[in-house]
């Protein structure tokens, strides 16, 4: 619009002066135009992305490779001054992970870690089947997560990244994966911060079951 109105000052005989035509300058508008237009589409796009990788509430991040729920990178715990250390995991989930450990389906990599009390946690999860997993961690301040839980969860074949800071209680946190049966075939591990309260039940190279199952080899 701003071309065409530029135009009318001048008269037919100054533009063929200047080398130009009216069609000439009609294209010169249109591709202006067209730029445009392909500049709001590629922000659109962006903005698209940047809201689908954003926060989806709950402090959520989601996209086509998993999510990150409750993820807290800054707020200390009432009880934590500063934080103590900054600590890297990285854990691996699949079927293989339980081949070492009879009667189960489903392993990570990994089923304890030990952290200092105030440590920030970074968490690279990586899903090695090709169906989903999670870690989550159970019993953290609810006032900083809902109903007290950190969950990463990768699609088949995909990784995600999470952070969060644990408070300054000595205490050992349940980690799992809660689609269906996952845990219950394997899936269980946890996270000890500074002394701990305790082993839990059933964790893969660390405890025995809470609930041993009695097999018998003879028929009667």
């Amino acid at each position: 619009m701003k071309t065409r109105k530029c135009m009318n000052k001048f008269s037919t005989g100054a533009l063929v002066a200047l080398g130009l035509s009216i069609d000439g300058l009609h294209s010169i508008a249109e591709a202006q135009t067209q730029q445009e237009g392909e500049q709001n589409q590629h922000a659109a796009e962006a903005h698209h992305h940047h809201a689908m990788e954003g926060s989806c509430g709950m402090r959520m991040r989601m996209d086509m490779n998993g999510m990150v729920m409750h993820e807290n990178k800054d707020e200390l715990p009432k009880d934590c001054d500063a934080i103590s250390e900054e600590v890297n995991i990285q854990v691996r989930a699949g079927v293989k992970y339980s081949e070492q450990y009879p009667g189960t389906v489903f392993g990570f990599d990994q089923h304890q870690w030990k952290v200092q009390p105030c440590s920030r946690i970074t968490v690279e999860f990586i899903n090695d089947d090709h169906i989903r997993h999670q870690w989550m961690v159970h019993g953290l301040p609810k006032y900083l997560y809902p109903r007290g839980m950190f969950h990463i969860e990768a699609n088949g074949q995909q990784s995600k990244t999470g952070v969060f800071i644990v408070p300054s209680s000595h205490y050992t946190y349940l980690v799992h994966c809660d689609i269906a049966q996952h845990m219950e075939k394997g899936m269980k591990a946890q996270l000890v911060v500074g002394n701990g309260r305790g082993d839990l039940p059933s964790i893969p190279g660390i405890s025995a079951p809470k609930f041993v199952d009695a097999f018998s080899s003879s028929h009667q």
